[in-house]
């Protein structure tokens, strides 16, 4: 029998996480736009990172670093506004099966694009835009042609939709430049005199509630992208960014209504995730950007992060990248604490995914093809395991900072009878996981490292499970002990 999914909390709250997402934990998907052009390796306006998405919002605000490059570079934006830009983004090299393949062989359960980022600029075939990657720039249907690409791999799709911030996105006050200029409010907006004041930008999301209320025509704008890209391309996965603070609560209610009922329609399970508070929890799987909970939590979550260390979303050239050690230990400490992780790419301008990208990718690939057991299909333990998770607030970020790792630092997932013990560094000498002095004699009934053809030696005593590796490594960054269990009492009598 299908649900019924009503316009107001208390229902949506009622809808479950799909099964394949508890059972999938990792997914990669793509910011790739106009924005891609410029790649402007410069700290955006409110925060220290080099946000490339960001380039059309300070691009028109003097004093920041991107304006400065793109007077410098394009000349005035009252000359060369971010529109201009869009001719330049040919996307003659974007092939979406390959990109497929490689999300494929990089170990994601689940995957796809960003259809429109704050910028205004549809990455699908529209009917409420002429400012779409279907008409100009690539004048390709972009997100319908990777849910075929990544459907065809056998992974789950995602949309991620950003449009709910492109009404205070440009500086429409500002008559010398072409956001005012109603001719192209499909791109930057509906015009209107009041936004920002610029000063509270500076201050990180202090200010932030003081900004104007999106008009109606907007929102019913907003929902009516939201319900085609729902109707066209039937995403597993419906992702929201921040921005949806901004959505009056009603419009909000409707499209996750829509969204689940039309799912039952299909005969499918979807997911939702949300920001912060911008939902009621329970109603989607809520997001930590670029951060994570130190801790097991109740509820499930997930993180977006990104493969390079500037945190720029989009391509940027010349950036430092994370390493995959750091990668892999954000993985598995996320699934440890009953957290997912989506991982974002940025590909270049003409559809090619940077070659260090594609590096990490494959490596990330790599080591699930040895280590996945651990992974997917996975439930959390009792305890997420031990050793830091060091989290610091940046702006409005809890931004997760790399931690150098030892095979003391041990995180646990579990399946069935087997607990797997992760280490996120190599255990050169017999391991004592102290986590494991609970159990019963009896309990542990053999204990193996994924990769390893044999079985090792252990001892369980009051001070713990004691594990002697394996003389070689089988994979590098992170090394799973799988130990199988069995029930103590099956042999005793009852009481």
């Amino acid at each position: 029998m299908k649900k019924v999914y009503a316009s107001t909390w208390n229902s949506l709250k009622t809808h479950p996480t799909p099964r394949w997402l508890q059972d999938g934990k990792f997914g990669i998907y793509t910011h790739w736009g106009v924005y891609s052009v410029p790649a402007s390796g410069h700290s955006v306006d409110w925060h220290p990172y080099k946000n490339v998405t960001w380039y059309p919002y300070d691009m028109y605000r003097e004093g920041t670093q991107h304006y400065q490059y793109h007077v410098k570079t394009y000349g005035s934006p009252s000359k060369f506004g971010y529109k201009d830009f869009i001719p330049m983004f040919t996307a003659e090299k974007f092939d979406p099966d390959e990109w497929a393949e490689l999300f494929k062989k990089a170990g994601a359960r689940f995957a796809g694009p960003v259809g429109e980022h704050h910028d205004g600029f549809c990455m699908w075939d529209t009917q409420y835009s002429e400012w779409s990657a279907a008409r100009m720039g690539p004048k390709r249907d972009v997100v319908g042609l990777l849910e075929r690409a990544i459907r065809d791999q056998g992974m789950f799709f995602l949309v991620a939709l950003h449009h709910a911030e492109n009404w205070w996105f440009y500086p429409h006050w500002k008559k010398e430049y072409d956001t005012s200029d109603p001719r192209y409010a499909g791109l930057y907006g509906e015009p209107h005199d009041l936004d920002y004041h610029p000063d509270l930008t500076r201050k990180g999301t202090e200010g932030w509630e003081e900004q104007t209320k999106p008009s109606q025509a907007f929102l019913e704008n907003w929902k009516a992208k939201a319900l085609e890209v729902i109707d066209k391309y039937r995403p597993d996965l419906l992702w929201f960014d921040a921005g949806l603070k901004f959505v009056h609560e009603k419009y909000k209610k409707d499209v996750v209504a829509y969204y689940y009922n039309q799912a039952e329609e299909w005969g499918k399970e979807v997911a939702l995730t949300y920001k912060w508070n911008d939902l009621v929890p329970g109603c989607g799987v809520v997001d930590l950007e670029l951060g994570r909970f130190d801790t097991l939590t109740y509820q499930e979550w997930i993180t977006d992060t990104t493969v390079d260390n500037e945190h720029g979303w989009g391509y940027l050239e010349d950036v430092r990248y994370k390493p995959l050690r750091t990668l892999i230990h954000y993985l598995v400490d996320n699934v440890s604490k009953n957290g997912y992780l989506l991982l974002n790419v940025g590909p270049m301008p003409n559809g090619e995914i940077p070659e260090q990208s594609r590096e990490i990718l494959l490596g990330m690939g790599k080591w699930l093809e040895i280590n996945g057991e651990a992974i997917y299909g996975t439930t959390p333990w009792t305890t997420y395991g031990s050793g830091p998770t060091r989290l610091e607030k940046s702006g409005y970020f809890m931004e997760d900072k790399e931690v150098q790792y030892t095979a003391k630092d041990i995180r646990f997932t579990a399946r069935d009878d087997v607990l797997y013990a992760i280490c996120l560094g190599w255990p050169a000498d017999a391991v004592l996981i102290e986590d494991l002095k609970s159990m019963y004699p009896g309990e542990v009934r053999s204990v193996s490292m994924l990769g390893v053809q044999q079985e090792l030696e252990w001892s369980l005593t009051n001070a713990g499970l004691k594990i002697k590796p394996p003389v070689q490594k089988p994979c590098d960054h992170a090394y799973v002990f799988k130990i199988l269990r069995g029930d103590p009492f099956r042999d005793q009598d009852g009481p």
